[in-house]
């Protein structure tokens, strides 16, 4: 009360003081009941606003009723803006995503000498959000998926089109907050592709490409589940720190068990489930870097405590064995197993994404991942036939070796953001 007597006086003083006027002392004015009803209907920023108008009234000199609107809609729209904030503030649940296509590009006729023939790529992806947060809590959730094709009239083969993009996510955390910017969260993940993919790299008798399956279907299939701390210093950035993190690789197409280090059980057969338990790591930045360019930026490691990734025996590999050679080796030495032990699974994976707006609908986006696992090998199909050389090189040998991969796109593309 003392608070709203004390602004009932500044508001007499000022306002009468400057019209000459005089309240009735000793007896309740009206003006200052008047204000004292508007400014219990005002907030903190309501009231110093209406001060400060009624200061000015000793410079600018308005009528009486004038300065009583101008007091009134302005403490009004003050009011309005806040409950507006609040409104939005306090809505728990927001879907932001989008969906977007793109494609690229590019024809050479006959007579050039920079490139041959033509090709063209297309791909359509989605990612979908649904965050809630409220007081403490904080959960995320996201749905992302790419699919694309290829087309080159320079393939051989049989396949002019072809796959080059597959792979969808799914991501769920939640977290309660533990300090300012710091939550205890719990992660569950999920990453594999829709269809069966091919590598072209060998050549069949006839010198055309013959197509190598590498993957299908949950093949290989990775499945994260983690307990950690989250730090998120604002909307545009979050460091997951997990240091008990289960991780399973399922690869259910047998005939790709080897590329991903799939152990055998006791009957020589290939488990179709890899179980793992590590430290994880995961850096998400997304944020406009100017008002037409975008970044999207995911860090992220693993490794694992426990040892569970089969290997091939390097007593083979130095003793210069080729892999189309084993059989016939191990009968001459049977002492010798065909795996070693298994080893520790780690990966490192870096996507990043730049999208330039053209259009509010039209962009250019450049599109790259770069990542190493130690698990994901490939066999060289292009090993010599003749004249071999003992060579202590797996690759060289025909081993499936781990290898850094990388892609990378640029695309012309059209997308909508809600």
């Amino acid at each position: 009360m003392r608070e709203k007597v004390l602004f009932a006086f500044v508001f007499h003083i000022l306002f009468f003081s400057y019209k000459g006027m005089d309240c009735q002392k000793g007896k309740k004015c009206y003006f200052c009941i008047v204000q004292i009803k508007r400014l219990e209907n005002m907030d903190y920023r309501g009231r110093l606003v209406s001060i400060v108008i009624l200061s000015l009234v000793a410079v600018v000199p308005l009528h009486a009723e004038e300065t009583h609107k101008v007091l009134v809609s302005t403490a009004e729209s003050v009011n309005q803006k806040k409950n507006h904030t609040e409104e939005v503030d306090s809505i728990s649940w927001k879907y932001p995503g989008n969906v977007g296509l793109n494609a690229n590009q590019a024809y050479f006729n006959d007579y050039c000498t920079d490139g041959v023939g033509s090709a063209a790529s297309v791909d359509a992806y989605v990612r979908l959000n649904a965050n809630y947060k409220k007081d403490k809590v904080m959960w995320n959730n996201g749905f992302s998926a790419q699919y694309g094709f290829i087309y080159s009239d320079q393939f051989s083969g049989g396949d002019d089109v072809r796959k080059n993009m597959d792979n969808f996510a799914l991501q769920s955390k939640l977290g309660y907050k533990a300090a300012a910017n710091l939550y205890y969260s719990a992660l569950g993940s999920l990453e594999s592709q829709f269809s069966k993919g091919y590598s072209y790299e060998k050549k069949d008798v006839n010198n055309l490409d013959s197509a190598i399956l590498v993957s299908n279907f949950f093949a290989p299939a990775y499945l994260k589940l983690a307990l950690g701390v989250d730090y998120v210093p604002n909307q545009y950035l979050s460091f997951f720190v997990s240091p008990v993190t289960a991780r399973f690789t399922f690869c259910t197409d047998t005939l790709l068990s080897d590329n991903y280090g799939m152990e055998r059980n006791s009957k020589g057969e290939y488990k179709k489930v890899r179980s793992e338990v590590g430290a994880f790591a995961k850096l998400v930045s997304d944020f406009d870097l100017l008002s037409n360019v975008h970044i999207f930026s995911s860090l992220e490691g693993f490794y694992a405590y426990n040892a569970a990734v089969q290997q091939y025996n390097e007593n083979l590999i130095d003793d210069g064995v080729y892999f189309d050679g084993i059989d016939a080796y191990l009968q001459e030495h049977p002492q010798m197993g065909l795996y070693g032990d298994d080893v520790h699974g780690w990966y490192v994976k870096w996507k990043l994404e730049l999208t330039l707006k053209v259009t509010k609908y039209v962009n250019v986006s450049l599109r790259t991942q770069l990542k190493y696992d130690n698990a994901e090998t490939k066999a060289n199909k292009n090993v010599e036939k003749e004249n071999r050389q003992k060579t202590a090189d797996a690759w060289k040998l025909g081993y499936p070796v781990a290898k850094t991969q990388f892609w990378e796109a640029v695309s012309l593309g059209v997308a909508y953001k809600f």
